[in-house]
């Protein structure tokens, strides 16, 4: 996966890249990110020492890309349907048991967040799960000529 973006803020050896859109997001809606309002923001390792400005190209392995998705939303999922079956178990014999239930899933899905923001840094030391800025299109000082 690569992309293009504008470096809007260093911090350290990583630097946080404002996306560019490609056309075919313009109208998709899917992630909200056609509206103009809701930029995408990444992080991403900085081994060519851009600077706020910059416009860089980004890569991240496909792989990975898929990778961390499935942390960020499948284990999740899965611990909150975990946590259903298991408050069903312990609550049926309850009044309210669904409710106390719904609340024990939910509260294991928010330990398996918690849990995978506490491990972010481990992440961010891995190259699988970074994203690399590759070159510096263009850099902040750079003026564009118009061809004729």
């Amino acid at each position: 996966m690569d992309r293009t973006g504008v470096v809007i803020e260093e911090l350290g050896q990583f630097s946080k890249v404002k996306l560019l859109r490609h056309t075919a997001c313009g109208n998709c809606g899917a992630c909200q990110v056609g509206d103009d309002s809701k930029d995408v923001h990444l992080m991403a390792k900085n081994s060519v020492n851009a600077h706020i400005g910059d416009m860089v190209e980004v890569s991240m392995n496909t792989d990975s890309v898929l990778s961390a998705a499935f942390i960020m939303y499948v284990i999740p999922l899965v611990a909150l349907f975990a946590g259903l079956g298991i408050g069903h178990v312990l609550f049926k014999t309850l009044v309210n048991g669904e409710l106390y239930s719904g609340i024990f899933g939910l509260a294991v899905m928010v330990l398996a967040f918690v849990v995978i923001k506490m491990n972010d840094k481990h992440f961010m030391k891995s190259d699988k799960y970074t994203a690399q800025i590759l070159k510096i299109i263009q850099t902040e000082n750079d003026t564009i000529v118009p061809l004729q």
